[in-house]
């Protein structure tokens, strides 16, 4: 046998009614908390004792008094109502007492250049806040499909074609540099073209990212593709390559700040005219409104807001292509 919808048989605007009556026991007091005129009341009241079958409230001269029936009634009404108005109020996230995990997808720039500083934020205002790092996926649908099943919370760099039913939050904006050895023979203060091409290069080819893409392309349409020597996962290994050898490698200024410090690499501009590249952060939409995902969002947003060598951003926060952003107000940081 079929049931009927409970919405046929529930008006929840009347549960409300009942309990404000059986609260205030005055019928025009209750039409004031809930905005009714005294007609409005009455139909609503007689609305509700044909739902029930009961008269619910006598009145007498003490005034409304409650039937045995409404008696039962008002404590199961009252916790209905209290359990569907706290759906309608999400509860905030509170860094501070949170113990959570963050998962993030980066390169391990992000580990050398960003990661510390999101740390010693953490360790002053979230002690209970940890990271774990992933790296980004060579496939943008499983990258995707991490986002949305919340396996990663955030990716975050340059990070190729970001895929349907993703946000992404510009952040900043990095240039290429050449990166050398201190005492580099065969490199002066600056680095012309025709010495570039006569080096032997290392390309970084790191999983997920266009930074291969963008350089190697540079590269080919220079002509220097027959000295690409070495092509390597991982930015960091660079480096200790570069250190130990005459190569030369094109690298994110930010990074070969931290290499000039660590490994005595000199820092040279590029001879090549590359494009500038945008570091976004990105998330799925099925967690744009979620309290601590959204929470991280703005902790990136702002320590990246006195971050050395940002440009300004292009543009407020979007949805990739494929997929509309929902109507939303800006929220501080976001044009």
């Amino acid at each position: 046998m079929k049931r009927k919808p409970l919405s046929r048989q529930l008006d929840l605007n009347l549960l409300d009614l009942f309990d404000t009556i059986y609260k205030t026991r005055n019928l025009t007091m209750a039409g004031n908390v809930l905005g009714l005129s005294q007609p409005a009341m009455s139909h609503a009241l007689a609305r509700l004792r044909e739902m029930y079958g009961d008269p619910l409230f006598v009145r007498l001269p003490q005034g409304l008094r409650p039937t045995p029936f409404a008696e039962q009634l008002a404590g199961p009404v009252s916790v209905a109502l209290q359990i569907v108005r706290g759906t309608l109020d999400k509860a905030p996230f509170d860094p501070a007492s949170a113990q959570h995990t963050f998962r993030i997808a980066m390169t391990d720039i992000g580990e050398q250049v960003f990661l510390p500083l999101l740390l010693r934020h953490l360790e002053q205002h979230a002690p209970g806040i940890r990271i774990e790092t992933r790296p980004t996926s060579i496939n943008p649908a499983a990258l995707v499909n991490d986002l949305s099943t919340g396996d990663i919370d955030i990716a975050l760099g340059f990070i190729s074609r970001p895929g349907k039913g993703i946000f992404q939050k510009f952040l900043f904006r990095d240039r290429y540099v050449c990166v050398v050895r201190g005492d580099h023979p065969l490199v002066g203060e600056t680095l012309s073209l025709e010495d570039f091409r006569n080096l032997r290069h290392i390309v970084p080819n790191v999983a997920g990212t266009g930074h291969g893409d963008l350089i190697g392309t540079a590269l080919a349409n220079h002509g220097i593709r027959d000295s690409v020597m070495l092509r390597v996962t991982h930015f960091l290994s660079i480096a200790h390559l570069v250190a130990n050898t005459d190569m030369v490698a094109m690298v994110p200024r930010n990074l070969a700040n931290t290499f000039a410090a660590s490994w005595k690499l000199r820092q040279l501009q590029s001879p090549l005219d590359l494009p500038l590249f945008d570091v976004t952060q990105y998330w799925h939409e099925r967690y744009h409104q979620e309290p601590s995902n959204r929470w991280l969002r703005e902790l990136i947003e702002a320590i990246f807001t006195d971050f050395p060598h940002k440009n300004t951003p292009p543009g407020p926060e979007t949805a990739s292509p494929a997929i509309a952003a929902p109507k939303k107000k800006p929220r501080r940081g976001e044009a």
